[in-house]
């Protein structure tokens, strides 16, 4: 499923964005029809494949069983944790890996901002096991959204969001400005012992920081956010020392598997040539190896249909012809661009 989500002229809730993303993510069919709060005129279902994400649960009652229908308030009230959660399969595993949308700035009037994290489990109450990292902040501690934009995703004016998602992954790319995701990646022999799903949090929605959040837990914050960089691996085992970690930071504090999947430097993939001069992109996969803690290298390009490019080569929706196939670039701001296959 690949929906192109426009706001409109004024800002809309965190609670009906996070709400319009998962109706559409666990549609049978995706439609503009789900949408209750980003512009149903401008918006548009550019795939309406099925998602395959299932609904979960959520801590707030409205939100139980199923997500609120279109026609349902969307004001949020005060300092409220307003989350949504959804699994999906693996795809050579029975294990399902899990995936939360929680608003960030919990204002009631001006509550713009959430984020996407993973966890290693989630119940209907919305209650989840081994959270990744995201930032929260009351409204009592802020005046507005920019307290937490640099971790966040925003719906204020103007903003237009491309979600992508299959069984595999969801993708959500604030058009211009950065991007967050949930990753399949490959099955190794240690997440078969251990009975764990291969998947990792990469969220970074302001691609022009190139520092990392420093936290692989949900956090509350009383101070402005200077970093954007959000990144974990869940419930995983060091098969040397028996240590469990509910999540873990696979850059080990941006030391390892940046630029294969953390991008903490700016300008990387400039422009290169053919064999006769012409231009020519460079590209580079997702993967990553958990190295200090005896997990091998895992891909997520292979089971994500996904590369890192450089920033600014083009427009979100240009082709990208790699190796004859065809994927999608999608303007992530000025640290780097992303390509996907959307169908």
């Amino acid at each position: 499923m690949y929906a192109k989500l426009v706001v409109g002229n004024s800002a809309i809730t965190a609670l009906g964005a996070m709400r319009d993303i998962g109706r559409l993510i666990t549609s049978g069919s995706p439609s503009t029809s789900l949408l209750g709060a980003f512009n149903t005129a401008s918006s548009v279902i550019i795939d309406a494949t099925p998602a395959g994400w299932t609904y979960v649960g959520s801590v707030t009652a409205a939100d139980r069983p199923t997500i609120a229908s279109t026609g349902t308030s969307t004001a949020m009230t005060t300092d409220t944790n307003y989350n949504l959660c959804f699994s999906a399969p693996c795809l050579n595993s029975a294990v399902l890996k899990y995936a939360t949308l929680t608003v960030s700035y919990m204002s009631s009037t001006v509550g713009n901002s959430f984020c996407l994290a993973g966890a290693s489990s989630a119940t209907s109450q919305g209650i989840l096991t081994n959270e990744g990292p995201r930032i929260t902040e009351t409204q009592a501690n802020a005046s507005s959204n920019s307290e937490v934009q640099n971790a966040a995703i925003l719906v204020t004016a103007g903003v237009i969001l491309h979600v992508i998602a299959t069984a595999r992954h969801c993708t959500i790319i604030e058009e211009g400005r950065g991007m967050s995701a949930i990753w399949e990646s490959t099955q190794t022999d240690a997440h078969t012992f251990y009975g764990i799903a291969p998947f990792v949090q990469y969220c970074h929605p302001a691609s022009s920081l190139t520092t990392r959040v420093p936290y692989v837990t949900p956090q509350a914050t009383t101070n402005a956010i200077a970093t954007s960089i959000m990144t974990a691996v869940f419930n995983i085992t060091n098969p040397n020392t028996g240590t469990n970690y509910g999540t873990y930071d696979p850059t080990d504090g941006l030391l390892w598997n940046t630029g294969s999947l953390a991008q903490s430097l700016a300008g990387a993939r400039s422009n290169t040539i053919t064999t006769t001069g012409a231009p020519r992109y460079q590209i580079g996969p997702v993967f990553y190896s958990l190295t200090t803690k005896g997990f091998p290298t895992q891909y997520v390009t292979g089971v994500v249909p996904v590369y890192w490019t450089g920033g600014g080569i083009g427009s979100s929706g240009d082709s990208v012809d790699v190796n004859g196939d065809t994927y999608t670039f999608f303007n992530s701001g000025t640290g780097f661009g992303i390509i996907l296959k959307t169908a």
